[in-house]
């Protein structure tokens, strides 16, 4: 099963999406692109969820 627009990538840690900052913003970048929405759950970077519009601020990813 892949993502469709509408979804939301849900991670645990925000270390589990991304090697490394560059690659975390990229694969961010490209949901949303996609129309797919990212919520971290635990730990450093529960602030994100860009399927908000405080997320969307953080993350710049518009509306």
């Amino acid at each position: 099963m892949s993502l469709q627009p509408g979804n939301t990538l849900v991670v645990w840690k925000l270390d589990r999406l991304g090697r490394n900052l560059r690659h975390l913003v990229n694969t961010i970048e490209k949901l949303k692109n996609r129309e797919i929405g990212f919520k971290v759950l635990t730990g450093q970077g529960t602030q994100i969820d860009t399927i908000t519009p405080h997320g969307k601020l953080v993350f710049a990813t518009g509306p």
